[in-house]
């Protein structure tokens, strides 16, 4: 989406600020900080990552891995999706009249999630446009990809068991948060290492 400034990726990405932003927040009011909603919205950074990636893998000349690009569309992602994620949070302070955040140790470990998530997706977008024929097919396979994760996420609670729901929803509590982040984080960042030493398809 912020692959390329022009006219209708600014269109784009208006449309997304104001959709995910006011639109949604402002319809959902306090539910919007439930963390079970705050989870995936904090990776909604990932749908910037992709194309900036993406774009710059196919605009090197050898089809490598451009570590430079690679770094600053993660940061660059990660940074615009909070953003989105901020405007929410200010849309419901400002229909209920008064200051409402999540608790800080929810808003860091998220941040924290969204930043190493954006990483190991600017890996697996390189990854991807190296095997792929060209930058078309490689956004669309990853955008597929990341649609059918979020249908699982809100999907899955209701096919498993009650007591493996009620153990799992444990994470979406601050201290949860705070467990699983320091366990995804090293995760991610050795799932982008392993990645990004992977040579590129020739």
């Amino acid at each position: 989406m912020l692959s390329q400034v022009t006219p209708r990726s600014v269109i784009n990405n208006v449309i997304v600020a104001v959709l995910f932003g006011v639109v949604v927040p402002y319809v959902k009011a306090f539910e919007y900080l439930d963390q079970f909603l705050l989870l995936p919205y904090s990776f909604l950074s990932l749908f910037f990552v992709v194309p900036m990636v993406v774009d710059s893998v196919f605009a090197s000349p050898a089809r490598g891995v451009p570590l430079g690009a690679l770094f600053r569309s993660a940061g660059i992602g990660w940074f615009t999706g909070l953003c989105v994620l901020w405007m929410g949070i200010a849309t419901v302070s400002w229909r209920s009249g008064r200051l409402v955040a999540p608790p800080v140790a929810v808003g860091l470990s998220l941040a924290v999630m969204s930043l190493f998530a954006c990483v190991f997706v600017a890996a697996l977008s390189a990854w991807t446009a190296n095997r792929t024929a060209d930058a078309a097919t490689a956004k669309s396979r990853l955008r597929i990809g990341f649609l059918l994760l979020l249908v699982a996420f809100f999907a899955l609670p209701r096919a498993l068991h009650e007591d493996t729901t009620a153990a799992l929803l444990q994470y979406l509590t601050p201290e949860g948060l705070v467990r699983i982040t320091l366990i995804l984080a090293p995760l991610a960042a050795l799932g982008a290492v392993a990645l990004l030493t992977r040579p590129p398809r020739r």
